[in-house]
């Protein structure tokens, strides 16, 4: 997980008017993105925060006026990251859309064993099991992430339909998400993180290199079938 700069959005107007203001920001996102991984996301609050900073919470409430507030720039701050390596990685194999495809997913995979990425967002998953506002978030961050992986695989597929390709991005995208819990830092497999990536990495460039049918039609294939078992 990248610490970066982000333009935020919901903090309070006004406030990131000047570089000091910016920076001040920032800071307080890291110390919560910090509270997160060290304790959990229980632990998080205002008071917390402002108590890590050395500052007053009607201080802290001068650049977010609430927690969600708060919490909806931490996503922009963490993800922001992401999203300036992708676009690194995709300029260095500009030429290929599946050495693309390759560098995101490997580079993703990799992160998994980030003591940030293990612990951060195992947490907002359970958050966002119970908070409809959560999983929003949650969605928005995934879905970026999909969006460079359609537009990979758009290069990469032209033959395909736009939603088969949403298809791909969102098995691309959980297939290797859920191995956070299993080989990601700290956790009982992780020693094998390096088999695993090779399999699953090689299985879903094969994947994409070679998913021939678009679900409605696998669909309609599987429908046809089982009403010609049912005639007579």
């Amino acid at each position: 997980m990248k610490q970066t700069s982000v333009k935020l959005q919901r903090q309070r107007p006004g406030t990131a008017a000047y570089a000091k203001g910016q920076a001040t920001a920032a800071k307080i996102l890291d110390v919560a993105r910090r509270i997160i991984i060290d304790h959990g996301l229980a632990s998080l609050t205002m008071r917390r925060i402002a108590r890590e900073l050395d500052m007053s919470p009607g201080n802290l409430s001068y650049y977010f006026a609430s927690k969600q507030d708060l919490m909806e720039d931490l996503f922009s701050y963490v993800l922001t990251g992401f999203m300036q390596e992708f676009e690194r990685l995709r300029e260095l194999q500009a030429d290929s859309p599946e050495a693309q495809l390759r560098a995101v997913t490997e580079y993703v995979f990799d992160d998994l064993a980030q003591v940030e990425t293990t612990h951060f967002f195992p947490e907002m998953w359970v958050m966002a099991l119970r908070d409809p506002w959560a999983a929003e978030q949650m969605e928005r961050i995934y879905g970026l992430y999909r969006s460079v992986l359609i537009d990979i695989l758009h290069q990469l597929r032209p033959d395909l339909s736009n939603q088969a390709i949403e298809d791909l991005a969102l098995t691309i995208s959980a297939s290797i998400e859920g191995h956070t819990v299993f080989i990601g830092h700290g956790r009982q497999h992780q020693s094998r993180a390096p088999f695993v990536k090779k399999l699953i990495i090689e299985q879903l460039i094969t994947l994409a290199c070679t998913s021939q049918q678009d679900p409605e039609a696998s669909a309609r294939e599987w429908r046809n079938k089982m009403a010609q078992q049912k005639d007579p």
